[in-house]
């Protein structure tokens, strides 16, 4: 694998997560049975937490796979197993599904967690990993949340206008939290974090604090700290490739896989978008029929937008990585940017981005006027002096308008 996505800033993975190989794809993870859901659960409550992905090609065969506590800033808490997980240190993934389409072939998994082999008993943030049966070693990694429901947290997010001259609008989130007994000095006890659109590994640090109020911490982000309130997504209906969709413009199946060719994508095209909410990035179909597509993706700058920096095109189908497999080439005959992915049928939203001085800037080439609504979430935690770890007292989560 490519080292490039672990060395890059601004990346929307967490510190020590790992990126699978090649042939496995469409990797989710979420809570219960709905794929929309955050990938959360509440400590003790019974709900538990959905993993599907699929491997290319192969035979059904048995996947090893285990939890890491991590911290608020996703470092290792360097807690020992017993101190977090009840049960195995260790669980098996077996029992793929094979799907019944060709070109390619794959199989399907599906785990769930907690089971009765392991359960949890310490909130926070986790590594849930996937590993080789035979060597060990970790194909894949995805961040998920274990929170206790302690204390009474509201969150609200401000508008702003005229912060600089690029963005129209920026959102600055507040917290106000009636914290438990047990959090002695909420200054240094307590941490908040605000993530925008699931993007867990640009997490940002409340920065202003307010303790004027008697048993209640309050917490936000300064007006330098918001986050830009126009982050773009762009929408792609794969949901039947061979009936096309409104961004397809040409399907052929007589390749291997088949090719779907899409509708040219303009920066600042559109000065009246529809308002549209993102579909939490992916759900590919979960269809054994389903079939693997390579999309062929254009992109066109104005001039002032023009560079000659390398674009890419990510998003969940290429967990929002940047790989060279994905980066776009300019085509001098047309003047627009030629990308490609190999990805599952169904919904997805994907961005473009551009990798500068080791880091990506992925707002760029979005609409100043961008259509897409901002999903929050606010997490609260709690350095616990016993353990010299953080536990995640609450997590939620909401939508600015």
């Amino acid at each position: 694998m490519d080292d490039e996505p672990y060395q890059l800033d601004n990346s929307p993975m967490v510190q020590g997560q790992v990126l699978p190989p090649d042939n496995i794809k469409s990797i989710q993870l979420y809570r219960g049975e709905g794929k929309h859901n955050l990938p959360s659960m509440e400590l003790g409550s019974g709900d538990f937490l959905t993993l599907r992905f699929d491997e290319l090609g192969g035979t059904s065969r048995l996947f090893r796979v285990r939890v890491r506590h991590r911290n608020a800033d996703w470092s290792d808490s360097r807690l020992m197993t017993d101190f977090y997980l009840r049960g195995y240190r260790e669980d098996l993934i077996e029992g793929g599904r094979p799907s019944t389409v060709q070109d390619p072939h794959y199989m399907h998994y599906e785990y769930q967690f907690p089971n009765q082999n392991m359960q949890l008993r310490l909130s926070g943030n986790y590594l849930l990993e996937v590993l080789e049966y035979e060597t060990s070693n970790v194909l894949f990694s995805v961040p998920f949340f274990v929170h206790e429901n302690a204390g009474r947290m509201e969150v609200t997010l401000e508008e702003i206008y005229g912060l600089d001259a690029r963005y129209v609008v920026h959102h600055q989130p507040f917290v106000r939290f009636g914290y438990p007994s047990y959090v002695v000095s909420p200054v240094t006890d307590l941490s908040i974090y605000f993530a925008q659109n699931r993007f867990w590994g640009r997490a940002r640090q409340a920065d202003e604090l307010d303790m004027s109020e008697s048993g209640v911490f309050r917490a936000y982000l300064s007006r330098p700290e918001s986050f830009v309130g126009v982050y773009e997504f762009r929408p792609l209906d794969l949901r039947r490739f061979d009936a096309g969709g409104p961004e397809v413009v040409e399907v052929r199946s007589g390749t291997i896989p088949p090719q779907v060719w899409l509708f040219r994508d303009v920066v600042n095209l559109d000065v009246n978008p529809r308002r549209r909410t993102p579909v939490t990035h992916g759900i590919p179909r979960d269809d054994r029929r389903a079939r693997y597509v390579d999309v062929r993706f254009e992109l066109e700058l104005p001039e002032r937008e023009a560079t000659d920096l390398p674009v890419y095109v990510y998003g969940p189908f290429n967990n929002w990585s940047i790989d060279e497999e994905n980066r776009m080439e300019y085509q001098s005959s047309t003047d627009s940017y030629l990308g490609r992915a190999i990805i599952k049928e169904g919904e997805y939203d994907y961005k473009y981005a551009l990798v500068e001085r080791g880091g990506i800037d992925d707002l760029r080439l979005d609409a100043s006027f961008a259509s897409t609504a901002q999903e929050y979430a606010a997490m609260i935690y709690f350095r616990d002096p016993g353990l010299q770890a953080d536990r995640l007292l609450q997590l939620d989560s909401g939508r600015a308008r």
